[in-house]
């Protein structure tokens, strides 16, 4: 891990896992089922977790509660040896947590509490300006989720960034204020100021309200400097000027698909510092992500060469790309 740090700035959580659910609860009764686990999570969570694997180094800036889930956070960055020197424990807050129901075939219902995050905004970012300075990267990350990081909010920290020559990464994650005018303008105001932009297929089309996804990346390619969308088991594609590079997803059997896409983004962001073409760097990041939600057990996540071994296994097994 000697290359500079990828500074992550946004929804550092942890979630808790009920799997499998096969039906919800009506209310006052009570449903048994097999496995319950406590896990690091937000797309923070997820890419510190994958970069450990991939071998980048990573400062992680958010905020958590002075709790019991809060504690845990802070231990489990500790134990992966990751930075957290930047993540700052609120007095008297709660940490923001995830209750993920997950299905027998990997789908995922998520309920969350925003807590800590509450307090994640632009001052948050600014006291740990000088450690973000020292990065490579600044991926911004689940600006839906954080009321006080927007996409406007995070506009000043983007342009600081790129005048710095740092690659600037958004992926904004899921609305759930519902999609409206203020998101879409202030995406896209802050789109002009993103080196790579990674959301996924359902995202993309809600932002631009468009009926499907190439109408979508028609919207937006242009704005930011590299459009990445992830299409789960269809695969992905990348559009950057008058490139476009489309790649099938791998065919496997999912076994949880929480944070797939957070491990793409940074299985993307690593092939990208490697200087592999487009196509290879779609190729590792669905890999990444097809080993990680294959799995069973509690995760692994995978070095480049055992990704790669998977790629050149799997070349055959793969969706066809349309």
């Amino acid at each position: 891990m000697s290359e500079a740090p990828l500074a992550i700035v946004g929804n550092l959580n942890a979630d808790l896992w009920v799997s499998p659910v096969e039906r919800f609860p009506r209310w006052d009764e009570e449903v048994v089922v097999r496995s319950a686990r406590l896990a690091l999570a937000g797309t923070a969570g997820y890419v510190v977790l994958a970069c450990r694997g991939l071998g980048i180094e990573t400062v992680t800036v958010s905020t958590v509660g002075d709790d019991v889930f809060g504690r845990f956070v802070l231990s489990e960055l500790e134990r992966l040896g990751a930075r957290a020197d930047c993540v700052e424990v609120l007095e008297g807050w709660e940490t923001s947590l995830g209750m993920v129901f997950v299905g027998g075939d990997g789908r995922r219902s998520i309920l969350s509490t925003l807590g800590a995050h509450e307090r994640m905004g632009l001052e948050v970012v600014e006291r740990h300006d000088a450690e973000i300075a020292s990065c490579r990267e600044v991926f911004v990350c689940g600006s839906y989720l954080l009321p006080h990081l927007s996409p406007s909010s995070v506009l000043p920290c983007a342009r600081r960034a790129r005048a710095r020559g740092q690659v600037t990464v958004f992926d904004p994650s899921w609305d759930p204020s519902g999609w409206g005018e203020r998101t879409r303008r202030t995406t896209y105001e802050l789109l002009h100021e993103v080196d790579v932009y990674l959301p996924n297929e359902e995202e993309l089309t809600r932002l631009t309200g468009r009926s499907s996804w190439r109408e979508a990346l028609e919207e937006v390619r242009g704005m930011a400097g590299e459009v990445v969308l992830k299409r789960g088991a269809e695969g992905a594609v990348y559009a950057s000027g008058s490139e476009l590079v489309e790649v099938p997803g791998f065919r496997v059997e999912a076994v949880n698909t929480i944070g797939a896409g957070d491990v793409f983004d940074a299985g993307y962001l690593y092939a990208r510092r490697m200087g592999w073409p487009p196509e290879r760097r779609l190729e590792l990041a669905s890999a990444l992500a097809a080993i990680v939600i294959s799995q069973a057990a509690e995760r692994a996540y995978p070095d480049p060469a055992t990704v790669l071994e998977f790629v050149d296994r799997n070349r055959g097994n793969r969706s066809r790309a349309h």
